[in-house]
Order: C-alpha cells, then structure tokens, then sequence
C-alpha cells in the first residue's frame, strides 16, 4: 500500500509539475511570438525612418539643384537669346549636373506654350547622356498644366508616373518623378525648368536594406506600387492589368490605419503578417508611403531560430522533470526567475549589434563576435578592462564621464560616440551607443549591457551629400547657396553682438571675361576661373569665407577686420593677379563693412562693384553700410 500510495504520489507530482512546466512553456511560446513580432515591427520601422532620412536629404538636394538651374545665367542668356551658342552652354552645365548627380533621366526646357527647346537625357546604366535632336510638343500632358499654374520661384512635382514618348509609354516602362519650376526674369515668365527623376535608379539606391526582408517598398497616395522587389507589381494605376496589385487590396486594414491615423509612423498587424508603414513627402503636394511587408510564411522564418531553442529548453526541462520528479521543482522555480534575464543576454549576444556586458566598474566580462568584429578587439584583450574608457580615449574625456554619470544614476545612456579600433580598414569608428544598467533584488548595480552600431558609412554619405550641395564643382569654392546661409549667420552675430570686431563683404568680378569666353572659348574661361580661385585661396587668409556665387563672380567674408585692412588684402590680391602669367586679365572689387542687415550689405558691396566697373576697371572700391545709397 505504502508503495502504492508512493507511485500515485510520485505520478501526481510528475504529472502536476509537467502540467505547470507545460502551462509555462504555452505562455512563453505566445509571450515570444508576440515578442518577435514587436521587434520584427521595430526593427522594421527603424528601416523605414533611415529610408525617410536618406529620401529628405535627396529631396533638399533636389530642390538645391533646381533653384541653381533655374537661376542659372547660362539658361536666362537663353531664354532671353535663344542662339545655338547659348544653347550649348545650357547644354553643357546640364551634361555636368547628370554627369555628377545620377538621379535625373531627364532634364528639359520648355516655352511658354510647352514647346520643349532644350531636352538631355541620362542612362544611368552606362553614364551616357544625349542631346535630343527632335523635340516635342508638351503643351497637351497634365503636368505641364500643372506647371502653369506654379508661381514664379515656386517649385512643384507631378507625382510618379511613367515616361512616355509621342503619346506611347517608353519600352521598357520608365516611371519618372517630375519636378517643375517657372523660369522667370524681372516677373516675366521665360518658360519652364523640368527635371525628371529615375525612379528605377532611386528607389536601387535608397531603398537599400542588409536585410532583405526589411526593403522597403513605394506607394503611392491610391495605394499602388511606385518601388517593390517584384517588377510586376509597378504601376497599377496606370496600367489596367496590373490594378489588382494594391496594398489596399491585400492589406486593407493596414492602409485604413495608413490613411486616417494621425501619426506619420506604425505597424499593423494583419492576416499573421506585419505592415509597417511611414508617411513620406518627398516633393510638395506628393504623398506616398514607405512600407515593409512581412507575410506570415516569412515572419513565422524569421522566429524558427528562436522557438526551436524556446523548444529544446522546454525538452531538456521536462526530462529533468522526469529523472528528478520533486527535486526538479525546485530546479524549475530557479530556472523560472532566472530565465527572462537569460534569454536577454541570448538575444542580446546572438543580435546584429556589436554586446559588451561589464561588471559594475565598467570592466569587460563578456563580448559577441559583431563587438570583436567593429573594434578589432578579442574578448582575451578586454578581459577586466575598462572598455569604454579604452574605445574612446582622452579626447573623448567629458562624453565618456557623462556616460558614467548618467548610467550610475539614470536606467540607461543613448548617443552617438567616436571609437578608436585596431582595425587595419578604419581606425575609427563612428556608432551609436546605449549602455544600460542591471540591479539586483537589493538595488545594487550587477552589471552594464552596452550595445553599438556602427552608422560610419551613414555619416560619411551625409557628409559627402552635405559637401556637394554647398562645394562649387569647377573651384571647389563655397558655392551661393551657402554664401547666403553665411552671410546671414555672419549678419545675425554682428546685430546680436554690435561691439564685436568688424567684418568685411567683397564682392569681386573678373574684367572682360566674356572676351575670353569668345577669343579663347569656355575651355579657357574655365581654367581663367579656376586659376583666379586658386589665387584667392592662396592670397587670402584661412579665416576668410571665400564663393563663387556666380559665372566670374566671387564673393568674401572677411570676419574680424576692418575696411582699411580689407582693402589693403584686396587691393594686394587685385595686383597679384595681374601680374600674373597665369591669367589675362584683372578683377574689379566692390567692398562695405557688414553689419545685421545682410540684404543692404549686399547691396553696398554690389554698387561699389559696380564703381569699380564704372571707373575703369582693376580696383577697389568702397562703398560703406552708412552711405546713402538710396
């Protein structure tokens, strides 16, 4: 009996253990799946926010590049002179921009009644870019009403459509971004400025994800495809038997949360799958939607890795079970507290992120191999090492204290920091770092989890966009646009501190330079120019702000120097090149003292040019901000 009531006892056990061990494991198994879904959605909108960013800054240099072009000396001679000379000039500065900046398919000119007079296109397949030698009427395509009813200065886009050609589509199908602008002198309207966008080559480009399964897709307001990996799913509302590709179709509760929340960003969950979604303006009056498409069948891949471990655990726990009946119910509320933070630190070091765990000093105890991988350190050389004080060196002193500042008393740090690495490719690293604090049951600091990713290449994409939106391509000069922005800034610091030391604006012009242009030809032009740029930078000071706001026109800042010391740097830059071998010909200055009001400064500079001009040429002249210029 006594036998008997063990066994039953033993069974009644085993089988109440395996019935709690089996009612954990079912909650784990949802609780992972849920948490899966949570970071296959975050991990998808963080794809989406680097494609917003990286489409926001192209849209900034599409506009840069359209307000250049559009005020371009070279297209007004045209306009106001239409000559086949002043035709190939346009030509040529547009053969540049698509030469250098390969999104555009297409750049054009059209009259006032949508006659096209300059057209060029751009292969982007084998950077070969043509002059169209028959032109075309436009006068009847939407868009180019659209166009007339934009106001001088205005630019507008129409939407993404597919490019067509004496009313037939071009085969294979070309979609197109159609960005406009009126071209106008004095108010009087010239014509207009189009530039059409490769969609094909954009979305290749920006649209780029490590993980294929996070490639964003492009859709436009009606729900159609603009950009997706499957070619024939493009263009439903334009082409009929392709209009029952829509997200609307497939995801209908997903696009309904897509068109009516007021947040630009989120997810859906819908049919077993995931939307993940971001609103997008590219161009004025153009919505589209940026989205990351997981079905079920692929989401339920992406978690096989993590439920086959979540289905081992539970295996190896219930053979415990069955070996040790009531000793392994100790064993499992052991495990119990302890497995959420074991299957963080899992997550953690077989993540895409580069894992540091460290003791309460901050002394490395454990490292993954993406860590090892983007510093170049081995876990043997970190071993009870200050890690962060290691990678960030003395230069980077206060950040380092402000991390361990803010950890010893905050839950976490976030922030963007610069590593030194023994890596032979990059002895730098620039990454985004989150250290975050582990307590204990009595709320002392157990350990430090720090995660990194490595964002160079980003910071070195943006800069390089940065560089090309405000360098001049011929005298790698500041370029007008952001002579503008400085002299504001410049402007804004004297009205804010007006006992400052005194700043200086020239304005300079090269003499007769249209003769050298004629004589010589714009080969030689553009060496004259280059070679006067090369003086300037070697003439004048480090701390001047040197553009070339123009054909053969040049601006400089010069901060924290009087009129009298300007002219006498100016007057020794206007001597040096004449004298020189290098150039025929001399320049005309026109110099004020800046003050806050930029515009008027500008202006007083101008007239002092135009005083030089005005009294031979090849000299400064002042014109001060005090002056009656009225």
């Amino acid at each position: 009996m006594q036998r008997k009531y063990t066994f039953f006892s033993l069974v009644g056990t085993t089988l109440t253990l395996f019935f709690l061990v089996s009612l954990y494991y079912v909650q784990e198994y949802y609780e992972m799946k849920s948490a899966i879904v949570r970071q296959t959605a975050k991990d998808a909108i963080h794809q989406l926010i680097y494609s917003e960013r990286e489409y926001e800054s192209l849209r900034d240099q599409f506009v840069s590049v359209t307000e250049l072009l559009s005020h371009s000396r070279s297209l007004f001679d045209y306009a106001n002179q239409p000559s086949a000379s002043n035709k190939a000039i346009v030509e040529e500065v547009w053969g540049s921009v698509v030469k250098n900046q390969r999104w555009y398919s297409q750049l054009r000119f059209l009259d006032n009644n949508g006659v096209e007079k300059i057209r060029l296109d751009h292969s982007h397949l084998d950077s070969i870019s043509t002059i169209a030698t028959t032109l075309q009427d436009k006068s009847q395509r939407d868009y180019f009403s659209y166009a007339r009813t934009l106001k001088n200065e205005q630019i507008g886009s129409w939407g993404i459509d597919l490019e067509m050609e004496n009313g037939q589509y071009v085969q294979p199908y070309t979609p197109a971004l159609r960005i406009m602008t009126p071209v106008s002198s004095e108010g009087e309207r010239l014509g207009y400025l189009m530039l059409n966008v490769d969609v094909w080559y954009l979305a290749s480009r920006l649209n780029y994800s490590p993980d294929n399964d996070f490639r964003p897709s492009l859709i436009n307001h009606n729900g159609f495809y603009l950009a997706n990996k499957n070619p024939n799913f493009l263009f439903g509302h334009i082409l009929s038997e392709r209009k029952e590709y829509n997200l609307a179709n497939y995801y209908p509760a997903a696009w309904q949360a897509m068109t009516t929340s007021e947040q630009d960003t989120g997810y859906v969950v819908e049919k077993g799958g995931i939307v993940a979604y971001k609103k997008l303006g590219l161009m004025p009056n153009t919505t589209l939607y940026l989205t990351v498409v997981l079905d079920q069948h692929r989401l339920f891949e992406r978690s096989t890795e993590q439920l086959r471990s979540l289905k081992q655990e539970a295996t190896l726990v219930f053979i415990l079970v069955l070996a040790f009946a009531v000793p392994a119910t100790w064993a499992l509320l052991y495990y119990r507290n302890r497995s959420i933070e074991s299957q963080l630190a899992r997550a953690a070091l077989s993540g895409m992120s580069a894992v540091l765990i460290s003791d309460r000093y901050h002394r490395a105890m454990m490292i993954n191999d993406e860590f090892t991988q983007l510093t170049g350190f081995s876990e043997d050389q970190l071993r009870m090492k200050n890690v962060i004080k290691l990678l960030m060196g003395d230069d980077h002193f206060e950040t380092m204290l402000e991390i361990f500042e803010t950890v010893s008393h905050d839950e976490l740090w976030e922030g963007e920091v610069t590593l030194s690495t023994t890596r032979k490719d990059h002895g730098q690293v620039i990454a985004l770092m989150r250290t975050q604090r582990v307590l204990s049951k009595v709320g002392r600091v157990s350990y430090y989890i720090t995660s990194l990713v490595d964002i160079s290449e980003r910071k070195e994409l943006e800069n390089r966009l940065r560089i090309l939106s405000e360098k001049d391509e011929l005298t790698q000069l500041w370029n007008r646009r952001k002579f503008e922005i400085e002299l504001r800034k410049t402007a804004r610091i004297l009205e804010r501190y007006p006992e400052a030391q005194p700043s200086c604006l020239a304005l300079l012009d090269i003499d007769y330079f249209k003769r050298v242009n004629d004589d010589l030809g714009h080969d030689e032009g553009d060496r004259v120019i280059s070679q006067i740029s090369a003086i300037m930078m070697d003439t004048l000071r480090d701390t001047d702000f040197i553009a070339r706001i123009g054909g053969e026109e040049f601006a400089v800042i010069m901060p924290q120097t009087s009129v009298a010391e300007a002219e006498i740097a100016l007057n020794r830059l206007r001597i040096i090149v004449e004298m020189s071998e290098q150039v025929p010909v001399t320049i005309s200055i026109g110099l004020t003292d800046l003050t806050g009001d930029n515009t008027r400064c500008y202006k007083c500079a101008d007239i002092a040019l135009y005083e030089s001009k005005a009294h031979g040429r090849n000299r400064v002249s002042i014109c001060h901000s005090s002056d009656d210029i009225a």
